[in-house]
């Protein structure tokens, strides 16, 4: 005695169409999840360069001067996140550190003794590991001297704007 069709499950068919479709689904969520990946680890530059631009307004308010910090960490750029080296010179006078590991290397430009303490906090990143930096700054210009300064505007580099990478 046979069975009658319905009990007999898919046709090879309805399999073959069911798995297309999970096929094109997946073809359509891999580049937006790799992109929300990519958009998640770059919020770490927006908030460490902005920390970084507001513990230089605080040194400013404070000693009429501002901090002048190498780059750290040190390590190579990519996608890997690294602990933050507070012992490169100008950070621990600055007082800031992120909080955690980091993906990006952080410095503090400019600063000459002469009678302008203007600066310029940098952050450059590799964050998806295509050997392509990304760069991004926050000017620091706590009396507003210099026209071309763009205070506490984040701006990614001109190589970064070109490159559509932000």
């Amino acid at each position: 005695m046979s069975r009658p069709r319905a009990d007999r499950g898919f046709s090879l068919i309805e399999l073959m169409i069911a798995v297309a479709i999970v096929a094109i689904l997946a073809s359509i969520a891999t580049p937006l999840y790799t992109d929300a990946q990519l958009r998640a680890r770059r919020s770490e530059v927006f908030v460490n360069l902005k920390g970084i631009a507001e513990a230089q307004a605080v040194h400013y308010q404070l000693y009429e001067d501002g901090v002048r910090c190498e780059e750290s960490p040190t390590t190579p750029l990519g996608r890997q996140a690294y602990e933050f080296d507070d012992a490169v010179p100008g950070w621990q006078e600055l007082a800031w550190e992120p909080d955690g590991k980091v993906r990006c290397h952080y410095a503090v430009d400019g600063y000459p003794t002469g009678l302008l303490p203007w600066g310029r906090a940098v952050g450059t990143c590799d964050l998806d590991g295509d050997g392509f930096i990304a760069g991004w700054w926050i000017d620091l210009d706590p009396l507003r001297v210099e026209p071309t300064a763009q205070h506490m505007v984040l701006r990614p580099n001109p190589a970064t704007e070109a490159q559509k990478r932000f």
